[in-house]
């Protein structure tokens, strides 16, 4: 069982990132093969890909089979919040690519047969996913003595054993994986470098250029002096279209009614705390009293010397067991605590175990743990049994978890370690499974203590509660529309509680500092622009009242919306027309440079050794235009006026250095191979995004979750 925990050591999140492109194998339904009602599509569609339909539920189930291997590497019975959203994502991920790569694999014939993947896993050079999970430590050498027993004990389990299930989904990623790779270098050898890209290549590197350069910079001419038409505007956007092409989102601006204890919740904690300080005294079970009453759970780590606050710190480690002090206030809370236990523990244990993860068969785990026991008390070597049997990351080491201090391991297991005796074997059930533990060794015993703290934390009550509620639901139905609205935040003065989202996405989860907000963010893609909500969500305790102030739909972003940008690039070119008739008119017959940048009352400027793959025209920064209008002149003659990114300019080429013959000959492999690794990466990112904008991929998700 040690190949669990390995996985989980070795893996993050999910082993499906780790191998990287990664793919899990599900079948769509019969319903997406022969198609449902327009309303059942409407309705329970979670995606479209390619024109083939996605039901929710045919989603939930791969999100479920995902879950459970994210249970057995974690070995939780239970995921929050944050994880599940990270499985959702990874298992629409995987299924996109599922979708449009199997459609790929089946055109072009790609497979991998029963032989290669054996050989894939337990060849000569196994997968490095299954390599790194059986390799000793110590010799850096594959186990393959741990594999070969590893696979035949888990012939012998059933399919729904969580180490068979594990091992059929590391099985069936690698699978993928090798398809993939298979595809990947199919479209990898359809892309060479012809001679003539790598002469272009070796060119563009190798030839450079000294050039002189004389600029009118375009904040030379006013803003205000340039007019700019609206047939202007529209004309520039309809010719750069795609400059403007937008992902859908949300701009979104809410009020928020922060809830606070008032100052009768503050009476109310402290008379609770008063009332109940005789009982808490006098009560005999601290550790029940503190679970029963108090807001915070009993504290079961035992404290040495100086960890606790220094006043609680010098009342405690010189009183008696059983011990008041307080109340206090500290931490907007009102406190008591005991003296709970006196204690002589070691500060820091060192152990080794060997784990066996929960089944569903609870007396076998116990039965085979009593087996393990009976055989280290029979002389069997402890780590030679950890490293065949422990689901637990340490197995390869023997099970040995080093030094550790109390609170480091779950309490159950630290309970028991620091309670037990060198030398001693210990069996403990934890969330994790059944521990076999042997104590190695211990730190020297020390005074520490338990402390019993009854925490009574100041919250709003219902009554206050209610009263923000109430204040937040009048400011919804007062101001429903959106010029009201904004005018309310003005009259009530409430610009410090207002707080703006832009670009919303839609499948964010948070906005600004309000947690799972998803709720907002649903009703939001459901809304009208300048729409307010008529109902109050609670974030927390703040109660929002929110409006949408822009929506963006896929695709390209309407003139209205980018019409700044449009009116500064339009600007920027009739700048760039005045310029140039300027330029033009006072150049003249100008025979050099010189005589041009005199002629404007400006100075040229140099800039040695320029070649076209130069990102900088020296200190007039990123200039690309400019710089291949340089390395395309001839020397000797001064350019035409030429638009740039921050003004015009005139060149004068100054000298050009050429490849030599034989820098050329050399050069040319090495151009050659710099040209085909850049179609190697592109073709490892852009072949599957190409497919991915084929597919036109419809995205509902935000409708479900």
């Amino acid at each position: 069982m040690a190949i669990l925990e390995k996985l989980r050591v070795k893996a993050g999140l999910l082993l499906a990132i780790v191998i990287g492109l990664s793919l899990l194998a599900f079948v769509l339904s019969d319903f997406l093969d022969s198609g449902g009602s327009l309303f059942t599509r409407s309705k329970y569609e979670i995606a479209e890909v390619s024109g083939k339909s996605v039901p929710y539920n045919d989603f939930e189930a791969k999100v479920g089979a995902l879950e459970n291997i994210q249970k057995i590497q974690s070995g939780q019975t239970g995921l929050d919040e944050a994880t599940m959203d990270q499985i959702r994502s990874a298992t629409w991920d995987n299924m996109i690519q599922d979708m449009i790569m199997d459609k790929q694999y089946d055109k072009v014939g790609i497979d991998v047969s029963d032989e290669e993947l054996k050989n894939l896993i337990a060849g000569d050079n196994p997968h490095p996913a299954v390599a790194q999970l059986f390799t000793d430590p110590q010799t850096g050498i594959f186990n393959r003595q741990v594999f070969n027993s590893f696979i035949e004990r888990i012939r012998n389990e059933t399919e729904d054993s969580p180490e068979k299930t594990y091992y059929m989904f590391l099985e069936n990623e690698i699978f993928k994986q090798r398809k993939n790779t298979k595809y990947l270098n199919l479209v990898k050898k359809g892309l060479y470098s012809t001679t003539l890209e790598a002469n272009r290549q070796q060119q563009e590197s190798a030839r450079s250029v000294d050039v002189d350069y004389v600029v009118q910079n375009f904040n030379t001419i006013s803003d205000s002096s340039i007019q700019v038409s609206e047939s202007d505007l529209k004309k520039y956007y309809e010719t750069h279209l795609n400059l403007y092409k937008q992902e859908e989102s949300r701009d979104l601006r809410y009020v928020y009614f922060e809830v606070t204890p008032s100052k009768a919740d503050y009476q109310m904690a402290k008379e609770y705390i008063d009332n109940i300080l005789p009982d808490f005294a006098k009560a005999e079970d601290i550790r029940q009293f503190v679970s029963l009453e108090s807001d915070v759970p009993f504290d079961e780590k035992n404290y040495n010397m100086g960890e606790l606050s220094d006043t609680l710190n010098k009342f405690m480690f010189s009183a008696d067991k059983g011990a008041t002090f307080g109340p206090w206030f500290e931490d907007n809370a009102y406190k008591i605590a005991r003296l709970a236990s006196i204690n002589f523990l070691p500060d820091s244990v060192k152990a080794r175990h060997i784990l066996l993860r929960s089944t569903a068969d609870l007396q076998k785990l116990r039965n085979e743990a009593d087996s393990l026991v009976n055989l280290i008390k029979n002389g069997a070597d402890f780590g030679s049994l950890a490293m065949l049997y422990s689901a637990d990351g340490s197995a390869q080491k023997g099970g040995d978890l080093g030094w550790f201090r109390e609170g480091a391991m779950v309490q159950a297991f630290s309970d028991s370690c620091f309670n037990a005796r060198k030398g001693e074997i210990k069996v403990v059930t934890t969330e994790y499974g059944i521990h076999i533990v042997e104590i190695m060794d211990m730190s020297p015993l020390a005074k520490q203590i338990q402390v019993g703290t009854l925490v009574k934390n100041v919250t709003p009550s219902e009554a206050t509660d209610h009263e923000f509620y109430v204040k937040a639901n009048e400011f919804a139905g007062k101001n429903n529309t959106y010029e009201k609205f904004n005018k309310a935040i003005e009259t009530d003065r409430l610009e410090a509680n207002t707080k703006v989202a832009l670009q919303v996405a839609p499948m964010d989860k948070v906005i600004n500092d309000l947690p799972s907000a998803r709720q907002l963010i649903t009703w939001a893609y459901q809304a009208d622009e300048k729409e307010v909500a008529s109902t109050v969500l609670k974030f927390g305790y703040k109660y929002v009242v929110a409006t949408v102030d822009k929506v963006r739909e896929k695709g390209y972003a309407p003139l209205a919306d980018v019409k700044s940008d449009v009116e500064n690039k339009v600007r920027q070119e009739k700048k760039a027309e005045k310029l140039i008739a300027l330029i033009d008119s006072k150049k003249g017959t100008a025979k050099t440079l010189d005589a041009v940048a005199s002629s404007l009352g400006v100075q040229s400027t140099p800039v040695a050794g320029l070649r076209f793959i130069s990102s900088n025209l020296g200190n007039a920064g990123i200039e690309p235009n400019v710089i291949a209008a340089a390395c395309a002149l001839p020397k000797g003659v001064i350019s035409k006026p030429i638009m740039g990114e921050n003004g015009v300019y005139v060149l004068y080429v100054n000298n050009i250095t050429e490849p030599g013959e034989n820098e050329l000959k050399s050069g040319l492999a090495i151009a050659r191979n710099y040209v085909e690794r850049n179609y190697d990466a592109m073709a490892n990112y852009y072949a599957y995004d190409a497919l991915k904008e084929l597919a036109k991929i419809k995205d509902n998700r935000r409708m479900f979750y």
